[in-house]
């Protein structure tokens, strides 16, 4: 085997490693961690699994316009993700999604979800930092009656992949219009608070 193909292989190995380490890691693991001496700025790194938010089903935000059709005029849509809770105890994912048909009734199912629990810190302790951007967006017109998925726009951020209904065969805004998103694996440092 040639050198450099060699090195192709070793490089792929450890890939691969990489990817399944992270991806058969628990969904929250500790690692005790020293931000200074004794007491004082002690952390730990904690591991926090890739997860689906929601985990069952879509957010479905409500019809605010026009009828419930969007009848093959997009819908565009426009849905963003906030990681809530750093300097709390608690990390949560809140999504907002706005889809409004292309042309009038101009149809349209707008709202923010209510924070979607990921993960619960240990009693006195509190989400001190995490290692991904905490915000992602994503923008796009809707084409056909298939579920749409596309991976995470914003770069670093918490979001790997998003997967949105917006026009169905039949009636769907503020009943079946809706997203769903899947987060990377990430760490989040936590300390006494």
């Amino acid at each position: 085997m040639r050198e450099n193909d060699m090195r192709k292989s070793v490089l792929g190995i450890g890939a691969m490693t990489a990817v399944l380490g992270l991806s058969l890691a628990p969904a929250a693991i500790a690692a005790p961690g020293s931000a200074g001496q004794g007491g004082v700025g002690t952390f730990a790194s904690v591991v926090i699994g890739a997860k689906r938010v929601p985990v069952d089903n879509r957010f479905i935000p409500p019809r605010v316009g026009g009828d419930a059709e969007f009848d093959g005029h997009g819908p565009d849509v426009f849905a963003n993700a906030i990681l809530v809770g750093i300097g709390s105890n608690r990390l949560a994912v809140r999504i907002f999604m706005d889809a409004i048909e292309t042309t009038p009734d101009f149809t349209r199912a707008r709202g923010t979800s209510p924070d979607f629990l990921i993960y619960v810190a240990p009693a006195g302790q509190c989400v001190l930092s995490v290692s991904r951007g905490g915000y992602e967006e994503i923008r796009y017109r809707d084409t056909d009656h298939a579920v749409d998925a596309f991976g995470g726009q914003v770069t670093d951020s918490f979001v790997s992949g998003w997967s949105f209904v917006g026009d169905t065969n039949s009636s769907e805004a503020g009943t079946r219009t809706g997203v769903a998103l899947t987060t990377f694996s990430f760490v989040a440092n936590v300390q006494p608070c």
